[in-house]
């Protein structure tokens, strides 16, 4: 390295480092954690980047870091299996030659440790669909290997001046700039406009819901007097479903239950404040809401499936503060439509476990249960004092109604053998007598068990269980059960169609895959920007307009024929002083005629 600084053979900055850092894998590699060179080479990486990277950010580059990303977690191919292969992880890999093959399309199949090696015979089953037919392929072509290969970050290039960055400190992405990256020091130096990233969360559509959770926000830290950056919240999906109750469930409760389901509508809410002018993501949350139309017992109720966070909102100190804001505020949104009661579940993450986030920041710790519970209680008794909810109470979640049906099935199945059976050996050999007293015992427990309701036991069994569990789960009673209820609020905020954030695992899958981690303030600002920018071009292929002032989706809306993509909806056109400029009025050319049947026939009704 000396000798190619003397003799001038660096085209660049970047070329020495990377000699740098082949020197630090070296000692690495061929050195033990334990040893004192291993340890003293850390200390000496630590120093080098530290040392050279305001030189390279004063030679217009972006840092001497050398990122990568975790292993991924794989799934094991084992059929009705769904193994996960985690970091450092032992498994076995086969590389398809021929990806064309019937359902043998991918590229490579993996097999967990423990299921290959259970697999008895010479030969595994694999395909791409499990009612298809698999293909056989022999166990000795699977590798053995280990999941640790770290994934580099990926480089992109100034287009003028050729400088190199890593893409996520230059916050790039090919969906909004195609024309390419051009770093800040030719932006400057030659004057060259750079497009504004239109793909923001605030130019998304707003909705009711979305609008009083963020003016709520906004003025809690007004009231603070916090002038750190803007919160945005905004309804990322909004549609309609079925929730379909399970068979097990649906066979004690029968009477209870609807034959179709009950009808509910989730929403995917996500709240964003700008950092250093860089939108990030730090809430999101899931929930379902049951309208007066759906069957009791759902009947006027919403549950908070889910909501998850990561600690990058300014400042700190109010951080737990806005989490209450925003769910304080959806309580007092649904109460204001009719909601009856509101039902959430306290339950903290499990370690290596992502809820809606892919990667929380390692400083980010978990709280545990009771820290959790009381975090809720607290939030809840903010929500009494505001008059928004009247009590909570506990609660219990729908899973441990399967997994206790399926028991007290199994004590049915068992309960089915003759009673000599149960009987030990030494009973065996007791008198005719008490063999005759334990068969009409028997014979009485049959008979009151046939006169009592199926859900007896189940429902002493529930109620034992959630009495040692019901700190966990809360039921929050938003109006007074005893008074009339309240009339019903049609929710006036249009349906949201996007794949993405239909559910948690949809976008958990999409982060992955994409590797838009939140485990650092740099990583979270380029995983929010990418993934809005995908929400934002699954929207092109159906045009929508929102309104520039109230932020509302509009169908009629007036166009600014100079400023650049300023849209006003009737509304607010006609609210003086107008738009300086020419606005032409545009009507949408496609009509869903279906959508207007049906608001004539609700309008009828």
């Amino acid at each position: 390295m000396h000798s190619k600084l003397l003799h001038g053979e660096y085209e660049n900055p970047l070329q020495f480092c990377d000699d740098a850092w082949l020197m630090f894998d070296n000692v690495w590699r061929y050195n033990t954690k334990s040893m004192k060179i291993y340890k003293m080479c850390q200390r000496l990486a630590k120093l080098f980047v530290e040392s050279i990277n305001p030189v390279l950010q004063s030679l217009g580059y972006c840092c001497a870091d050398r990122y990568a990303y975790f292993p991924k977690v794989f799934v094991c191919c084992r059929i009705r299996q769904f193994c996960e292969i985690r970091c450092g992880a032992n498994y076995y890999s086969y590389k398809n030659p021929e990806p064309s093959r019937l359902n043998l399309s991918n590229n490579q199949y993996r097999f967990c440790f423990v299921c290959f090696n259970s697999i008895q015979s010479e030969s595994i089953f694999v395909g791409d669909d499990p009612t298809q037919t698999l293909v056989e392929i022999p166990k000795n072509l699977f590798l053995s290997a280990i999941n640790d290969v770290l994934e580099p970050e990926i480089m992109v290039d100034c287009i003028v001046c050729k400088r190199r960055w890593h893409q996520v400190c230059a916050l790039h992405c090919d969906q909004i700039w195609p024309d390419g990256f051009i770093c800040n020091t030719c932006v400057r130096e030659y004057n060259l406009p750079r497009k504004e990233n239109c793909h923001k969360a605030e130019n998304l559509p707003a909705t009711d819901l979305s609008s009083q959770l963020e003016s709520r926000v906004n003025k809690f830290l007004l009231d603070k007097n916090c002038h750190e950056g803007r919160v945005t919240i905004r309804v990322l999906h909004s549609g309609d479903k079925m929730c379909h109750v399970n068979p097990k469930s649906k066979r004690y409760f029968s009477n209870q239950v609807a034959n179709d389901g009950f009808p509910y509508r989730t929403k995917t809410i996500f709240a964003f404040q700008e950092i250093d002018g860089a939108e990030v993501a730090f809430f999101g949350m899931y929930v379902q809401e049951y309208d007066e139309h759906c069957p009791a017992p759902n009947t006027r109720r919403v549950y908070i499936s889910i909501f998850d966070t990561v600690r990058f909102f300014r400042p700190n100190l109010y951080r737990q503060d806005v989490y209450h804001e925003i769910l304080i505020g959806y309580l007092d949104y649904v109460k204001q439509r009719g909601y009856m009661y509101a039902h959430m579940w306290a339950c903290p993450a499990i370690e290596n476990y992502d809820y809606i986030f892919f990667r929380h920041p390692s400083e980010q710790r978990l709280p545990k249960v009771k820290r959790l519970q009381n975090w809720c209680k607290k939030m809840l008794d903010r929500a009494m004092e505001e008059h928004v909810a009247i009590d909570y109470k506990g609660d219990f979640w729908s899973t441990t109604i399967e997994a206790t049906i399926k028991e007290l099935d199994q004590q049915d199945e068992d309960s089915d053998h003759p009673i000599e059976s149960e009987v030990s050996n030494k009973r065996k050999c007791a008198n005719a007598d008490e063999k005759k007293n334990l068969k009409r015992m028997k014979t009485q427990e049959e008979l009151a068990k046939s006169q009592m309701p199926p859900c007896t036991d189940l429902k002493s069994k529930i109620f034992s269980t959630m009495e040692k569990t019901k700190e966990a789960f809360f039921v929050i009673c938003l109006h007074n059960p005893i008074a009339t209820s309240p009339p019903a609020v049609n929710d006036t905020d249009v349906p949201i169609e996007c794949d993405l954030m239909d559910t948690r695992d949809a976008f958990l899958s999409f982060s992955c895959d994409r590797n838009l981690e939140f485990s650092s303030l740099r990583r979270a600002k380029f995983s929010t920007m990418a993934f809005l920018s995908e929400i934002h071009a699954s929207k092109t292929e159906n045009p929508t307009y929102n309104c520039n002032n109230c932020r509302q989706q509009c169908g009629v809306h007036y166009h600014c024929t100079r400023c650049e993509d300023f849209d006003l909806c009737e509304k607010c056109f006609n609210i003086e002083p107008k738009h300086e400029h020419k606005m032409e009025c545009s009507v949408p050319c496609i009509v869903d005629v279906n959508q207007d049947d049906k608001c004539n026939s609700l309008n009828s009704i």
